[in-house]
């Protein structure tokens, strides 16, 4: 659990909330159960269990962007309400779940929901001895917001950023192996098992020999020229490709069974063939074919996949090879 939440922003700062939240106010309901403030008491142990509530959904099921809309949506429907019930004593809680509200959501969201409570806290100026009171509160409360934002959506800016340099490959401008990963690790259980596909392998045959011939230079521009090829088979909305290894690419084929795969493979494997068979070190590529099964997983499925490509190179290279008694499917 600790290796998902360090790689996993939201999903940590979900649980985090969730858990000081949990530790914070638990306190406060025990407290006013002894003082037999029932009421009080009650909300604040709905609150607990709500929070523990949220924070199991989105570990269990992974769906961080619903759980952490659902979890802002009510915390801050429950901040309005206690203070409601208690204003002089409890306004002052609205300034943490504003702020928490720019880390779970995205800013826009944020301000949203934050502009919702604020208007819902209107009716208790007439609550406040002074006038000025409830003027400051509202007028700090926008500050905080406005600060909290622009600190947001600076942090959100430089997260696209750093993601797009962390997933993509800086030389041929498609996706990395990492990226690969993040995709797959975002699927629930259940769209794991229900994902319908297939993944071709592709390794570029005796690659080091233009390395070692030409130059890594000119080692890279094929690279680029493959990337190109492959990028320019997919369909839009549909497919991805991503490098895999150092001469290694992987296709991601949606809606496409095995049979669909071996045709996209085979055709690639000529036009790689054919757009370099002028070169003073002609190049081909070997193709490693596999269907996802209902409920495998998705180790398993690169697995036969890497094993489709092993016999396709033993097989003298230049070829494509799906795994022994895969399952075909037409498309």
């Amino acid at each position: 659990m600790l290796k998902i939440l360090r790689e996993h922003f939201q999903l940590a700062m979900v649980v985090m909330l969730c858990s000081c939240a949990i530790i914070a106010i638990a306190p406060f309901a025990i407290a006013r159960a002894i003082s037999h403030e029932w009421l009080m008491a009650g909300l604040d142990s709905a609150i607990v269990l709500g929070m523990a509530i949220i924070m199991a959904l989105a570990l269990r099921t992974g769906r961080v962007k619903l759980a952490s809309l659902v979890l802002a949506i009510f915390y801050s429907a429950a901040g309005v309400a206690m203070v409601h019930l208690q204003s002089n004593s409890l306004i002052y809680w609205i300034y943490p779940i504003s702020v928490a509200n720019f880390f779970i959501l995205p800013a826009r969201l944020a301000v949203l929901i934050n502009v919702c409570a604020l208007v819902a806290l209107t009716p208790l100026a007439q609550h406040f001895k002074e006038s000025l009171e409830f003027f400051e509160i509202v007028i700090t409360l926008l500050l905080v917001n406005a600060f909290a934002w622009v600190f947001s959506w600076r942090t959100e800016d430089q997260h696209r950023q750093l993601q797009q340099q962390a997933t993509t490959d800086p030389l041929t401008g498609i996706g990395n192996r990492r990226k690969l990963s993040q995709y797959l690790d975002s699927k629930t259980i259940d769209e794991t098992a229900k994902f319908k596909g297939s993944i071709i392998l592709i390794d570029l045959d005796h690659f080091k020999d233009i390395n070692d011939t030409q130059g890594h230079d000119q080692g890279d521009l094929v690279l680029q020229k493959v990337a190109s090829i492959i990028h320019g088979r997919l369909r839009a909305n549909n497919d991805e490709v991503y490098r895999y290894g150092g001469e290694e690419f992987l296709l991601l084929l949606h809606n496409t069974g095995l049979t669909g795969a071996i045709q996209v493979a085979e055709s690639l494997r000529h036009e790689i063939a054919e757009a370099f068979k002028n070169s003073s070190v002609p190049l081909t590529a070997s193709f490693g074919c596999a269907q996802h099964c209902p409920n495998e997983s998705w180790s398993h499925w690169m697995k036969c996949a890497d094993q489709a490509l092993y016999q396709a190179k033993g097989s003298g290279r230049n070829c494509v090879r799906p795994l022994p008694g895969a399952p075909t499917t037409p498309d």
